[in-house]
């Protein structure tokens, strides 16, 4: 159903500026990460440019991620009935993931920065919480479970090509940086994607009441 609202209440203008707004937003910050890093450690993560447009590029990925999320709730409720039911697969399938995602960890920088590595998948879990609830207290109560897993999901998913690079071991300053990117675009998308449909709605209801009049 909430892929149908979306394609329902979103007019093109509004589908247009949320896709070009994530860009922008996933454009700024690599700008902004990259010398915050670079200050804090001294690690530079490349030319201006260069970030410019990975920071781009991690916004794209979010967003394919995010409409692939779209596609697969409106699936899984299709199949699944019982949204009792759905939401413990979900909460299921956040466990999976954050314990892949130690496990990868654990298994990949075992030894002296094996902690802070371990950090990552904490500041993914305390983000989607913090995502989950603003989303949850914003709109429903029910929207909470579906928005944790997004942003476990989504943004554990997007980061695997970083954390598990076969090129060898990432430096932790580039997996914070695409981490980072990843979970502000996705909070982004999922919280300016609401209040889109919901101004919208209350677009369509006023016209709607004025035409009855």
């Amino acid at each position: 159903m909430f892929l149908v609202a979306v394609l329902i209440h979103m007019t093109l203008k509004k589908l247009f500026f949320w896709i070009v707004s994530t860009l922008i937003v996933g454009a700024v910050l690599s700008i902004v990460l990259v010398y915050g890093i670079r200050a804090v450690t001294g690690t530079n993560l490349g030319e201006f440019t260069q970030i410019l447009l990975t920071g781009l590029t991690f916004a794209a990925v979010a967003e394919l991620g995010f409409f692939s999320y779209l596609v697969f709730n409106w699936l899984a409720k299709g199949f699944l009935r019982n949204p009792k039911l759905f939401s413990s697969i979900q909460i299921f399938l956040i466990l999976i993931l954050l314990f892949n995602l130690i496990y990868l960890n654990t298994s990949k920088f075992a030894g002296s920065s094996l902690t802070a590595h371990l950090v990552v998948p904490l500041v993914i879990l305390l983000v989607s919480l913090a995502v989950a609830w603003w989303k949850s207290a914003k709109s429903v109560a029910g929207a909470f479970v579906p928005t944790l897993f997004f942003m476990v999901a989504a943004t554990t998913l997007e980061a695997i090509p970083s954390i598990n690079s076969k090129a060898g071991e990432v430096p932790l300053p580039f997996v914070v940086f695409t981490v980072l990117i990843l979970l502000v675009c996705n909070s982004y998308q999922i919280l300016q994607l609401s209040w889109l449909v919901t101004r919208s709605q209350k677009n369509n209801e006023t016209v709607r009441k004025r035409s009855d009049s």
